[in-house]
């Protein structure tokens, strides 16, 4: 099976790369309206210490600040750090979240792939080990290549269950044809009762 059509990118590219591109925007306005005070005052000397207000309207409160100042250059490439981050972020692939399962293909049907969400892993461990008795509460957490099953119990002896739990979850996700069959760990917690 292709794990390129498998793999989509997260839902978080847009608002990332809009984001990213705003403060690289602000970044590159702060560099050039510094490049333009320097070209004003005609030397790298005089640019370094002409205040800010001298580059734009609005900027009266900042008489004390100047371009060659280390906030400015700080703000400046703070801004230019946070913008690359976001958009690394935004264009890079999230976490697999999806696990390919064997599917019967139909002659007429070329390439058939089917997947099974992470979460709906986490939500057949848990009903599984739901159904175990002596477990009081359950919780699942799963990535595409093993489920974590968090149970809860008031028995003080937890190892009997925690193998029956880890049993049950095991045979409940060999009845499905993964590609790959995700790892199981089972966690036990004491409850108060």
């Amino acid at each position: 099976m292709s794990t390129r059509l498998l793999r989509r990118r997260p839902a978080r590219i847009g608002s990332a790369v809009v984001i990213a591109i705003i403060l690289l925007l602000l970044a590159v306005a702060l560099g050039w309206t510094g490049i333009a005070a320097m070209a004003a005052s005609g030397s790298s000397a005089g640019a370094v210490t002409a205040p800010l207000t001298d580059s734009g309207a609005g900027l009266d409160s900042l008489d004390h600040v100047h371009w060659g100042s280390a906030a400015v250059i700080a703000v400046g490439a703070v801004l230019a750090v946070l913008g690359l981050i976001a958009v690394i972020l935004g264009v890079s692939p999230g976490a697999r979240r999806i696990t390919s399962v064997q599917a019967a293909t139909p002659d007429h049907i070329g390439d058939l792939e089917v997947a099974v969400p992470t979460s709906a892993l986490s939500h057949l461990a848990a009903a599984a080990a739901d159904g175990v008795d002596g477990v009081e509460g359950v919780k699942a957490a799963s990535n595409a290549t093993s489920t974590i099953v968090t149970f809860s119990t008031p028995i003080r002896d937890t190892d009997p269950i925690r193998d029956e739990v880890e049993a049950v979850v095991r045979q409940r996700f060999d009845s499905i044809s993964f590609d790959r069959t995700p790892k199981v760990k089972v966690q036990a917690r004491r409850s108060k009762s």
